[in-house]
């Protein structure tokens, strides 16, 4: 009997720990960031403009700078599809925010599309963490893009 006690016991406080952290858990804010890119020059930067509950809450800006600080050769080339690692640093003020993706891009189409993952920050963005989706329209293949990231940060 007093066994089946025990591990009621440790269930409940199981349970009440477990649906207090999700209590407690910081909310998941909608990102949705558009950057236009000149791609043929280095290294890689540009302005972007963000929106969504993530900037209606202050806490990413509205708008800042962005420049690829990473990346890798392609990884894997099958037909026109090259794979490779990019990472991103997005600037607000002082503070910045780092992305890394593993992008697909089509060398004949110029479309790319990639998953991303905040990695690192400063001031500000040290605890911010977040994912999402990227996708690529080009606008003069092979010299502009324009990439809309979409995903939650918390």
């Amino acid at each position: 009997m007093k066994i089946k006690r025990d591990f009621a016991i440790l269930i409940s406080l199981f349970l009440l720990v477990f649906n207090a952290s999700l209590v407690f858990a910081a909310p998941h804010l909608s990102l949705h960031i558009v950057v236009e890119e000149t791609i043929s020059g280095t290294p890689v930067s540009a302005t972007f403009t963000a929106s969504g509950t993530a900037v209606a809450t202050g806490l990413i800006c509205v708008s800042g700078d962005v420049i690829e600080i990473g990346s890798t050769a392609p990884i894997n080339s099958v037909g026109p599809f090259q794979t490779f690692w990019v990472t991103k640093q997005f600037t607000c003020g002082t503070d910045t925010f780092d992305v890394e993706m593993f992008v697909r891009l089509n060398t004949v189409t110029g479309y790319t599309k990639a998953k991303w993952e905040i990695v690192g920050g400063t001031g500000a963005y040290t605890d911010l963490q977040g994912e999402g989706r990227l996708k690529g329209t080009p606008i003069t293949l092979g010299v502009t893009i324009l990439d809309v990231y979409n995903g939650k940060v918390y």
